[in-house]
């Protein structure tokens, strides 16, 4: 497929803000379930254009698909306090499962396409 110049610059913006995101989750600057859900939507922007091929993105969707019925963002803001403790329960055991892999691949995105967003 051959992209318009208004399509590389916007596929070029959208791995720009993936590598961003990718280093506001390793360096804890935004929390890893919202920085995950934050990724799975530029991947979103990114394959509406031209999907990325040369890494597996997969662990964003798994991750995202275990948490999917546990409030995440400022929704918890609307539940009590005892629920919110009893889900959080559930979302540290998934994240604790998914963390390691989550930071590897947020590493690997850095290496793979600062230089190339530069």
């Amino acid at each position: 497929m051959t992209l318009t110049d208004h399509q590389k610059s916007k596929q070029e913006n959208y791995i720009k803000k993936l590598v961003s995101n990718s280093r506001a989750i390793i360096s804890n600057q935004i929390a890893l379930p919202l920085g995950v859900s934050k990724m799975t939507t530029i991947i979103s922007w990114i394959n509406q254009i031209d999907p990325i091929e040369n890494i597996d993105l997969k662990v964003f969707q798994e991750y995202m698909s275990k948490t999917k019925n546990l409030p995440l963002g400022t929704e918890r803001l609307t539940y009590s306090r005892d629920f919110l403790k009893l889900q959080d329960l559930q979302l540290d055991k998934v994240t604790m499962i998914y963390k390691d892999r989550i930071i590897d691949k947020c590493f690997e995105i850095i290496k793979k396409f600062s230089n190339e967003s530069q």
